[in-house]
């Protein structure tokens, strides 16, 4: 085998591998013989089908494909030991030529993991962040918000639940007269009895308000109670969103010390992110992302362009923590990804899909780890 690694800008590196017609044919009869062992074919008892009836039993196509695919990947990993290459992802195979009487080449184009050049991180002073106390104020403009929604809702009846109500009222065969001396039926909770009511006065009557019935209508048992949920969630507001600042503040410090060359893969993946999360918040919203792009008077590739810094940001935040990781050696342990499994269903997934989610959860730990270090140690030190 003969190759060459080519190293280019932002971590993209290009392998290509040659090989000999030699050294490819005993790879294809390594591949046909173990394929042969698999074939049930009449006549020949298994294992035993000569190798070619099994070579156009399997198929010329697929025992070639066969073939580079396991020449593939044992020289890459050979090559990435031998020249301490990390591909951040797998990958692109571009093969010359693949014929069975033939020499045997491709080309691997990969990213590297780049190299971080980090500072003294753990002297690092970010700024502390306050939490705003919350106010009766604060709590009432809440509850408004909440009860202008519910009424919103509650006036947003379907045309056949309002022609429902309407035949109810007419079936108590209940009604009064109106200043008109129009027809008005009504519901068993007013009677005739109770007097001539207006329209308007029975708009009055039927307007809702903040009061009990309201908060009991949205799951309080009074509006007391409902003044100490609405407290609670807005303490909960309040407190994610100072921490989210004071991770903020430290990454921004983190950015000042350290050093990274970014791969265009790692931020275009980041983009990616963005823009599924970007979806999930349109489709909560009964959007499209069609009419978002529409409105805001942009292109898809105009809208990643607006995000392309905050992205990049993004990458190189997460580089120089990994760094950080791995020079603090955190360390996740099989128990730590099995507790992390245990709230994930892994019936529909092949064994493939099992150790891809594994590594996912693990990265995730490790990453969760790390910060909850530096955060840890910035703040002793801000002391």
């Amino acid at each position: 085998m003969q190759y060459t690694v080519t190293r280019q800008d932002k971590g993209k590196v290009e392998v290509k591998v040659d090989l000999p017609n030699a050294a490819f044919a005993q790879s294809y009869s390594q591949v046909l013989e173990k394929m042969a062992a698999d074939v049930n074919i009449a006549g020949f008892r298994p294992g035993k089908v000569p190798a070619n009836v099994a070579e156009q039993h399997i198929g010329l196509t697929k025992l070639l494909n066969e073939t580079a695919s396991f020449l593939v990947s044992k020289h890459l990993g050979e090559i990435f030991e031998k020249e301490n290459l990390t591909p951040i992802a797998n990958p692109k195979i571009a093969i010359d030529s693949l014929a069975k009487d033939e020499p045997f080449s491709f080309v691997a184009t990969l990213y590297e993991k780049p190299k971080v050049k980090l500072g003294d991180w753990k002297s690092i002073k970010a700024e502390t962040v306050k939490a705003k106390e919350i106010t009766e104020e604060d709590i009432d403009n809440s509850i408004k918000n909440i009860f202008e929604a519910w009424k919103k809702q509650k006036a947003g009846k379907s045309e056949s639940e309002k022609e429902l109500e309407s035949e109810s009222e007419k079936t108590s065969g209940k009604f009064i007269y109106d200043a008109q001396g129009n027809k008005r039926f009504i519901n068993d909770t007013l009677s005739a009895s109770s007097g001539d009511i207006s329209s308007t006065e029975k708009d009055k009557v039927d307007e809702p308000k903040i009061d009990d019935e309201f908060a009991k209508a949205i799951g309080a048992e009074n509006v007391a109670h409902l003044r100490e949920l609405v407290k609670k969630d807005l303490e909960t507001l309040v407190a994610d969103s100072v921490e989210a600042k004071s991770e903020e503040n430290i990454f921004d410090k983190i950015l000042e010390i350290g050093e990274v060359d970014i791969p265009e893969l790692l931020v275009e993946d980041e983009l990616n992110r963005i823009l599924v999360r970007l979806n999930s918040q349109l489709e909560k919203q009964g959007q499209k992302l069609e009419d978002y792009l529409v409105e805001q008077k942009l292109t898809l590739e105009q809208l990643k362009g607006k995000w392309m810094p905050q992205a990049e940001k993004n990458v190189k935040v997460t580089l120089i923590m990994d760094q950080i990781g791995q020079d603090e050696k955190i360390l996740v342990g099989r128990e730590e990804i099995d507790e992390a499994l245990k709230g994930v269903n892994q019936t529909n997934l092949d064994p493939n899909q099992k150790a891809d989610l594994e590594r996912y959860l693990a990265v995730s730990i490790f990453q969760a780890k790390t910060l909850v270090l530096v955060k840890k140690t910035i703040t002793a030190s801000a002391k």
